[in-house]
């Protein structure tokens, strides 16, 4: 009988409690037509508009809509719980990195292109960047939106528009974080409201609390065990070219003996990619593996991380792997070590490529993080 290689260091990273699976994200982010859902280990759920675009324009011309219209972002976050209030911000920009300018408004045009009744939204500036909703208009702009086609932005008292987000999908987006969120049938309810009281929807989940553990990075002159570069020459096919000599590799002591070895291994257009190996003991060396809500440690590639930012004093790995060149999409994740394993703390992800950047991409793990004492300081 064949035994897969990885089920072995599974077992085993399972017996000694190297690693532990992430909390468990609500939902695989999902698209609704024009609209993106995904919602966090705490029920918190966010739809964006990922507006029909591809990476070379608009698939097609909405209907009262001006040509020479830019694609903008509406994006819209409620909590769960029967208290909790949807926020609703807008980027007027393509590339929302971009600060939207102040004093704008939107207005939202039916299927026959003309703008409906009581339609018009004053904006604010958002601490973001972006422009925000009113909490006063939310309900009435959610109302409207669903017989909606989509949404113009104009600047000040302009009423040309300089650009849109459509709402095509959107209803079904807010069916969707309905049904997470427990709202379905009750008077919490946008789409599919119902008798019962909004004091029955579900209260939100507690947030996941970890208190951070720091570790301490090897002098550079530490001498890098010969286990460890022969993992290097096997694993890493890029590494003499990315890294000539091993020159990157990095060791961090965990503590009890532990070392945790970062090796770079590759890199591409706009990703560099990094492999980590324990090393418990002074000869016995192993893949770390770094499991995320759809990946477990038997995965291949599960101790590969992409675009590494390691800080001992933090107790904390980041990464952010990047969809294309410009970041608009892809994943940004910290795993932080608790003495014991790095937990995976947050995860943020976006999938369409259409020009919002990391700030605004939807938040699918959320964990309370205390620093180390000295990190507090």
């Amino acid at each position: 009988m064949n035994i897969h290689p990885a089920k072995p260091l599974l077992l085993s990273f399972l017996l000694t409690g190297l690693f532990v699976m992430p909390a468990q994200a609500q939902s695989v982010p999902k698209d609704y037509r024009d609209w993106s859902v995904s919602c966090s280990n705490i029920k918190t759920c966010t739809t964006v508009s990922i507006s029909g675009l591809n990476e070379m324009g608009v698939s097609s011309t909405l209907r009262g809509v001006p040509a020479d219209s830019e694609m903008g972002w509406l994006w819209f976050e409620i909590e769960a719980g029967p208290t909790a209030k949807p926020k609703i911000i807008y980027s007027a920009m393509y590339t929302s990195a971009q600060p939207t300018p102040k004093n704008g408004s939107l207005r939202i045009i039916g299927r026959d292109g003309r703008s409906l009744r009581n339609g018009i939204f004053v904006l604010t500036a958002d601490e973001s960047g972006a422009s925000q909703l009113s909490s006063a208009d939310v309900d009435r702009f959610i109302e409207l939106a669903q017989i909606g086609r989509a949404v113009l932005y104009s600047n000040g008292g302009s009423r040309k528009s300089t650009s849109f987000a459509s709402l095509s999908g959107f209803v079904a987006a807010l069916r969707a974080i309905e049904v997470t969120q427990g709202r379905t049938g009750t008077a919490g309810a946008w789409v599919d409201v119902g008798r019962i009281a909004r004091e029955r929807i579900p209260p939100a989940p507690a947030t996941p609390r970890i208190n951070a553990v720091a570790f301490t990075k090897l002098p550079i002159r530490t001498s890098i065990p010969k286990a460890v570069l022969e993992r290097r020459k096997a694993e890493c096919d890029d590494s003499e070219r990315y890294d000539p000599g091993g020159q990157g590799i990095e060791g961090f002591s965990l503590g009890k003996g532990r070392i945790l070895w970062s090796i770079p291994c590759g890199a591409g257009a706009y990703n560099a990619w990094s492999k980590f190996y324990l090393q418990d003991g002074r000869t016995s060396v192993i893949p770390y593996p770094f499991p995320g809500p759809e990946s477990t440690a038997s995965d291949e590639d599960a101790h590969s991380l992409v675009n590494v930012s390691i800080e001992p004093e933090t107790g904390q790995i980041s990464t952010f792997s990047k969809g294309r060149g410009i970041a608009d999409c892809g994943t940004a994740e910290t795993y932080t070590w608790d003495g014991t394993r790095f937990v995976l703390t947050t995860l943020l992800e976006m999938n369409a490529c259409g020009g919002l950047m990391p700030d605004y991409w939807p938040q699918r793990v959320k964990t309370e993080v205390v620093p180390p004492a000295k990190a507090r300081r």
